[in-house]
């Protein structure tokens, strides 16, 4: 079995859309084996833990789509399947494939009460990118011109000392310089 081979241990519990969020998992090209699960997070905490248990389902019945952009998972998540391998994650609205069938939604184009609400895995996050290149550009250019004033300092004081090196051996006046 795939990665999710670590929740087989759970008992089945019910999938109450109300207390529950289906986690799904999409396979990428590299593991050896193509089936595609959803991990249902039940509301109901155990005493030990201060998160709800994940278990693994096939989702051969299920339809899911893209619903929102990539946000940073929570801390305490980013272990979990659905925050891999980039500590994002994106919500998914999954309905029965017979609804999915029919449209999916009701008749004044809400949601339909059977909609799972899921999280999959997905890549960076754009805004979050972009404000890290920026800081990285910034830091740049504050060391170059961090470099760029230790370097006019630097010259300053050699072409100094080698102007009065030169007035001493020419001979001005004022020098120290004797041969």
């Amino acid at each position: 079995m795939g990665t999710w081979s670590h929740y087989n241990h759970l008992e089945p519990q019910a999938v109450d859309s109300s207390s529950s969020v289906v986690h799904v998992k999409i396979p990428s090209l590299l593991e050896l084996n193509s089936e595609s699960y959803v991990a249902t997070g039940v509301s109901r905490r155990s005493p030990q833990s201060s998160r709800p248990k994940y278990q693994a389902h096939p989702i051969s019945g299920l339809v899911c789509r893209p619903f929102g952009v990539c946000e940073p998972c929570p801390a305490d998540e980013l272990d979990q399947p659905f925050c891999l391998p980039f500590g994002n994650r994106r919500l998914l609205h999954c309905v029965p494939a017979s609804e999915a069938q029919n449209g999916g939604e009701g008749d004044d184009g809400r949601q339909t009460s059977s909609e799972i609400p899921a999280w999959e895995a997905c890549g960076k996050v754009i805004a979050q990118e972009r404000r890290a290149f920026l800081e990285f550009v910034c830091a740049n250019l504050l060391l170059l011109m961090v470099a760029l004033g230790i370097l006019w300092a630097r010259t300053s004081v050699l072409a100094k000392a080698q102007y009065r090196q030169l007035a001493a051996r020419i001979g001005f006046p004022g020098s120290s310089w004797r041969s």
